[in-house]
């Protein structure tokens, strides 16, 4: 029979197997591998790839994989597993702001964001601020689904170039705007941090008859936790 007159699907097949024998066994390799990572191509650097695969071993993100599970938060495990990634890279004196710039065109503001809140451990101490409220183990997730979804409403990283007065403004606004549960209000790196401790007191003067504050901090981070007072109705 000539190729003219073989069935159409035949000859494809064919010319699909004929392409598969001829790959070498390490395109095969890099084949099946890229399909592993699928979810993380888009970063494009092998180095950080591997190291964000690194970082599933680790049992925060075993902890959040338990909590936040189905399709539908798949982008959020993989900011988190990002966060992990840059905390790992911070850690090792190495350059991250490549990955960061990767992931803000990927996920844009939002997803940033929520790979920073991991990155600076600030996801770890809001799980800490979630028991000690004696949340269930039901409302557990969907205390951090809803702070992830919400999280440039209710999360503020002070920077060391924000104006004291207006950001008070801002994060007071924002807090009677939606009651948040908690409000966090995190700062890195020492001026940072002397900022974020006057802003902390400002907002506090406005909101203190319905929040309190909780603070978490280290040598270079603080995160404050203001968490809603329930109404003595409650």
């Amino acid at each position: 029979m000539s190729s003219e007159d073989k069935d159409p699907l035949v000859s494809a097949t064919e010319g699909v197997v004929r392409g598969v024998l001829g790959w070498t066994e390490e395109k095969l390799k890099e084949c099946v591998e890229k399909f592993r990572n699928r979810d993380l191509v888009f970063i494009r650097d092998k180095d950080t790839i591997q190291r964000a695969k690194d970082v599933r071993k680790k049992g925060e993100f075993a902890f959040f994989k338990h909590y936040v599970k189905g399709k539908e938060f798949q982008q959020y495990r993989i900011q988190f597993q990002l966060g992990l990634t840059l905390r790992s890279l911070e850690k090792k004196g190495l350059d991250f702001s490549g990955l960061k710039n990767t992931i803000f065109k990927k996920y844009d503001k939002q997803g940033l964001h929520i790979a920073q809140f991991v990155q600076n451990g600030i996801f770890s101490k809001y799980v800490g601020n979630l028991l000690e409220q004696d949340n269930t183990e039901h409302e557990i997730p969907r205390e951090i689904i809803k702070v992830l979804h919400n999280i440039e409403s209710t999360v503020s990283f002070i920077k060391k170039t924000d104006d004291i007065r207006q950001k008070s403004k801002e994060i007071v606004s924002k807090i009677y705007a939606t009651s948040p549960q908690t409000f966090i209000i995190s700062s890195s790196g020492n001026e940072a941090m002397k900022k974020c401790r006057k802003i902390k007191v400002i907002v506090m003067q406005d909101i203190s008859s319905s929040y309190d504050d909780e603070l978490f901090s280290s040598k270079h981070k603080e995160i404050y936790f203001l968490n809603r007072v329930n109404d003595l109705a409650d």
